[in-house]
């Protein structure tokens, strides 16, 4: 945005520039109109209609009258001047034209106008730096009037669907893996009464085939939540108070509340819960009770994050015990997890082992011989113990 009010660069311009064009406004709005339909296919479907496209002219020729009434005049409220567009943008909404399809018309008929005002200057053998004005004044106004515009489509778009589906219209947006644009989730929270916090948590929920219906007053009534889509789930600003509800889930019923991320990051919030929900399903999570919360279990969701590369990993580290009958194998894993976690002596594992010394003994010097150097390599140790971890995990589920 310019920084300058809309109107303070049209206010400087020569008041013969809006003389010469207000004569062929009404046929700069018909090819604004035909160069929109031309350009945009979505547009030409709805312009089709001889009704329609006449109304659109119409819309069109006010606007562009709007906007060379303020060439050389004092410079006018801001409000006054975008309601046009609001009024555009309505439009553009009942007639059945997606939100970026509205915007790109506005930018096309945008382009057009410049030309008819570039043209009229040249015939009045305006300066460079007076069209350069004129271009700076259009151009910078656009920015402003696109906002408008989208405000006016948001508007009708909130009135023609209840808070239900503006509920999941937004946590769609939020958690969804399509960029978007902050005034779309302003818009639609606005609709529903909700404050977006700085940051969020995301919850997925998980049903049995046959759970009842989730009940009413679960959620606070303002949440961002889509639960009757193909990925149930609700956005929290404060998990703590807003989801105590969770206590009463139905039986058949289990969810997982992701990490709380910043707003623009809700995404991945819901992507590490829904990934959680599944690695509890399978039984690599341990979960007491319907809630999982994924703070308590980022250990195994980082090492789970990727299972392809843990399986590459696992095959890479543990190779030295291939072969291995699979009551050694598992021995020898046992000892080597509790080796290269602690570093402690014979006696001190086979205590936590409650075996005999000399046992461990006998399994650490197997051990070096299975792996040599890289036990007292730190960096070594490290990927075998993630190693021995994953591999824990993967055969408890």
């Amino acid at each position: 945005m310019s920084g300058r009010p809309v109107g303070s660069l049209w206010a400087r311009l020569p008041r013969e520039l809006g003389d010469v064009i207000r004569p062929r406004i009404p046929a700069i709005a018909r090819r604004c109109v035909e160069d929109v339909v031309a350009e945009i296919g979505e547009c030409a479907e709805v312009f089709g209609d001889s009704t329609l496209r006449a109304g659109a002219v119409e819309l069109t020729r006010r606007g562009i009258e709007r906007a060379i009434d303020r060439v050389g005049v004092p410079e006018l409220l801001q409000h006054d001047s975008l309601a046009e567009f609001r009024e555009q943008g309505r439009a553009a909404f009942e007639q059945g034209l997606s939100k970026e399809a509205a915007q790109a018309a506005f930018r096309v008929a945008s382009r057009v106008l410049w030309r008819s005002i570039a043209d009229a200057g040249r015939q009045l053998g305006l300066s460079g730096e007076v069209l350069y004005g004129a271009a700076e004044g259009l151009f910078g106004d656009v920015v402003e009037a696109t906002m408008a515009l989208t405000e006016g489509y948001h508007a009708a778009e909130s009135g023609a669907v209840g808070p239900v589906e503006q509920r999941a219209r937004l946590f769609r947006l939020l958690t969804g893996e399509a960029a978007y644009a902050r005034a779309d989730v302003d818009a639609l929270a606005t609709a529903i009464g909700w404050r977006p916090p700085e940051r969020i948590t995301a919850v997925v929920f998980r049903a049995a085939p046959g759970a009842p219906a989730l009940p009413a007053g679960l959620l606070p009534a303002t949440a961002p939540a889509d639960l009757a889509g193909e990925r149930p789930g609700a956005l929290a600003g404060c998990p703590e108070a807003e989801l105590g509800g969770l206590r009463e889930l139905p039986a058949g019923w289990s969810a997982a509340v992701g990490p709380p991320v910043p707003l623009s990051r809700a995404a991945e919030s819901f992507r590490i819960a829904r990934h959680a929900g599944e690695l509890a399903a399978r039984g690599l999570i341990t979960v007491v009770g319907p809630v999982l919360w994924c703070g308590e279990h980022l250990t195994t969701l980082l090492l789970l994050a990727d299972e392809f590369l843990l399986e590459q990993l696992v095959e890479e580290v543990l190779a030295p015990f291939a072969g291995l009958p699979p009551r050694q194998r598992q021995e020898l894993a046992t000892t080597l997890l509790i080796l290269v976690q602690t570093r402690r002596s014979a006696p001190e594992i086979a205590r936590q082992l409650a075996v005999h010394p000399q046992t461990v003994r006998a399994r650490l010097r197997r051990l070096g011989e299975l792996f040599g150097d890289r036990l007292d390599d730190p960096d070594q140790r490290l990927r075998i113990e993630l190693a021995l971890r994953a591999e824990r995990l993967r055969t408890t589920g």
